[in-house]
């Protein structure tokens, strides 16, 4: 007698739903991982901007953080998606950066998607010498993405006294 090798198709239909029933489950995980992950590299690059402004501030120049312009060469209002720059407010004009007078130190990327910002998200966050905010308040904002679910938008608090941290609050 001859061996016959293959598959039943009933073999084969229970791979498929067992398949599908694995694909039903990873793709949505897949997803929220992703967008868990988007949040969390932004928001880390946020926080390393405001990080880096108040340790260049030590040195004796103010520093600033600003929602930087569609061309990342200067500073557009409250416009945070479109990337941040950190410079150096060698006049001490409070908020208004000038080229050849105030030094870019850093610029960020615009981000990816639609963020949204909630809560006063500030036109510019200046750090003084001291390595303080000149606000004299706590300044605090949070942003997520229009797939948000659960915990993953995130809320900056930044102190006083300069020190800034990132909190995983619910999507509002």
């Amino acid at each position: 007698m001859k061996k016959i090798y293959g598959m039943t198709l009933i073999e084969l239909m229970v791979t498929l739903a067992v398949a599908i029933v694995v694909l039903g489950v990873g793709i949505p995980a897949f997803m929220n991982m992703v967008s868990a992950t988007k949040v969390s590299g932004y928001s880390n690059d946020l926080l390393s901007a405001l990080r880096l402004a108040r340790s260049e501030a030590t040195d004796g120049t103010p520093v600033m953080v600003c929602a930087s312009n569609a061309d990342q060469t200067g500073c557009d209002a409250a416009n945070w998606p479109q990337g941040w720059l950190v410079y150096t407010d060698e006049g001490n004009d409070s908020g208004v950066y000038k080229a050849g007078e105030d030094e870019i130190l850093y610029v960020w990327r615009a981000m990816e998607g639609a963020p949204v910002f909630n809560g006063a998200t500030p036109n510019t966050i200046r750090y003084l010498p001291s390595g303080a905010t000149d606000v004299g308040a706590q300044i605090q904002f949070a942003f997520k993405y229009d797939d948000c679910i659960g915990q993953q938008a995130r809320q900056f608090t930044i102190s006083p006294l300069g020190r800034s941290s990132i909190d995983h609050v619910a999507c509002f």
